[in-house]
């Protein structure tokens, strides 16, 4: 049954080939066959050397992007290379023929320094699902690590590393001598019967859950007066809350573009540990302007200026990531990023991110570790974002029942939709996995410093076809729009921070089940009884 909630606080995270044939196209998840359709307007190529000579070749083809790939000292020692890795997006055309696809794709191949060419795809939630020339395969015991290499060089891909975090995961790779790509290795890994899981490296579109003191008094969602023609009284009632507590002694993680950690109104909380999943290493980078915002409705600073924050006296962990989508190794530093909190002593994990066509048993396992064996085994908060489709819950909201998934209201305590009194045109995904909802609309938070950020550049609720606000905050280190289930979820992991700084012995269950059991229902919807 679905449930629609709002928060009253009560007590206080191809290769080297490609098939014709499109029922061909699968990967597996859960071991479960995932379809996909050949696009055959794009391909994906890694090389090697970024001179203007092979980038301008590379530009005939309709070269879109490049970078510079991650690639392990490893993997270049075991390729023989000492030039750094690089790939690049290209687009071959609108709606070309099977036969031209493949005749661009063998002239590819003939290019000076191409390593390996490989499809996209598209399915139901994706128009471009690029496909890189890495997979992930999880051995049964670490004895099978033996079994691991033989199989890889019988079919000629490379062991790139192991998973420091999750030491029965390996990332391996295709080469310019690998009959197969990475979708299709991946399935011959998988249907050998002899490793737990095998997946592609898939990249896709859009990640983020966002359609793309003194401000305390538009901050409804902390209390709510009626601001934007809203309904008083709909709001996670924080400052009966912090009569309470205001979050001390909790550390809460944002997997997010990474937070500005110098931010006037969040550097007092932020925590000294943090990381970057790019680079595997520490501290973090700002890669974008969605974390900064999120960590504000979380833990921005109780003084005299700006926001405050659910949670004013938390400690932000900021885990980055460039969110992109569409570029090699998502599922692995997306994975790599949760299990880091979960080692470094993060007791909540927010997640403002997600897609239907992310599905990875690798994440699964990062989620399932955090939620396990986190906290010294009492287990982290894990909570994700719903998703902004006006539809069925994303993943991987939807991937554990354990998992704390947010929706998003608006100002009247409806469940955020097209024709909600807000006027945006989107809407909060909903369904039986769905736990609660909370403020997602017209959120006054922190943004990055200057002009930097989200203000001035980009007019979020004018954007999305609303009128009850037309500008924005006149001081740029603020936005009065933000909005999205990314905004919702944040709230949520701000009041798990409070309910954790007044009983630290709470496992992660328990406080799932707390603040489900103590929202406050709203009218017009069904509801399920119990917890989870």
């Amino acid at each position: 049954m679905r449930k629609y909630l709002i928060f009253l606080i009560v007590i206080l995270t191809f290769t080297n080939g490609f098939s014709q044939n499109g029922s061909k196209h699968y990967y597996y998840y859960n071991n479960e066959k995932k379809y996909l359709e050949l696009n055959s307007d794009y391909v994906f190529v890694s090389f090697t050397g970024s001179d203007a000579k092979q980038i301008n070749e590379l530009r005939k083809f309709g070269l879109t992007k490049y970078q510079k790939e991650s690639a392990s000292s490893k993997l270049k020692q075991k390729l023989n290379e000492i030039e750094d890795f690089y790939w690049a997006e290209i687009k071959l055309g609108e709606n070309i023929s099977i036969e031209s696809y493949t005749q661009k794709i063998s002239e590819l191949k003939k290019v000076e320094n191409i390593k390996v060419v490989s499809p996209y795809f598209k399915s139901a939630n994706s128009k471009k699902i690029g496909l890189s020339n890495s997979f992930y395969v999880k051995i049964k015991t670490l004895s099978d690590t033996l079994l691991l290499q033989q199989y890889a060089k019988r079919h000629n891909a490379v062991i790139d590393n192991q998973d420091t975090f999750m030491p029965l995961w390996f990332t391996l790779s295709c080469t310019k001598n690998t009959s197969m790509n990475a979708l299709e290795l991946a399935n011959k890994f998988y249907e050998s019967g002899m490793f737990q899981y095998a997946e592609p490296d898939l990249m896709l579109d859009n990640i983020l859950n966002s359609v793309d003191d003194t401000y305390f008094t538009n901050q409804w969602g902390l209390r709510n007066t009626g601001q934007y023609q809203g309904t008083s009284g709909i709001d996670i009632k924080a400052l009966e809350a912090w009569n309470m507590s205001i979050g001390s002694g909790v550390n809460v993680a944002v997997v997010d573009h990474g937070i500005q950690l110098d931010h006037p109104d969040l550097q007092a909380n932020i925590h000294s540990l943090s990381y970057d999943t790019e680079n595997d290493s520490s501290p973090s980078i700002v890669r974008g302007d969605h974390a900064t915002a999120c960590a504000g409705i979380i833990g921005a600073i109780g003084n005299t200026a700006g926001i405050r924050g659910v949670s004013p006296n938390c400690k932000l962990m900021s885990v980055s990531s460039t969110l992109d989508l569409m570029t090699p190794d998502i599922r692995k530093k997306m994975a790599k990023g949760i299990n880091w909190a979960t080692q470094n002593g993060a007791h909540i994990i927010s997640n403002s991110w997600g897609h239907n066509d992310l599905t990875s048993n690798y994440i699964d396992d990062a989620i399932t570790n955090a939620i396990t064996n986190g906290r010294n085994g009492l287990g982290c908060v894990v909570i994700f974002a719903s998703g902004n489709d006006n539809g069925q819950v994303n993943y991987p909201a939807n991937s554990n029942p354990n998992i704390l998934t947010v929706g998003a209201i608006s100002p009247c305590g409806q469940r955020k939709n097209p024709s909600s009194c807000d006027g945006e045109n989107w809407g909060s995904n909903y369904g039986p996995t769905l736990d609660v909802v909370a403020p997602g609309v017209l959120i006054s938070t922190t943004d990055r410093t200057s002009s930097n950020g989200y203000n001035p550049s980009m007019p979020i609720h004018t954007g999305n076809g609303g009128n009850k606000v037309t500008s924005d905050y006149s001081n740029m280190d603020y936005t009065v729009w933000f909005n999205g289930t990314s905004a919702a979820c944040p709230h949520v992991a701000g009041v798990a921070a409070l309910i954790l700084s007044v009983n630290p012995s709470l496992t992660g269950q328990q406080v799932r089940d707390i603040i489900e059991q103590t929202a406050q229902k709203v009218g017009g919807y069904p509801y399920s009884t119990t917890p989870g």
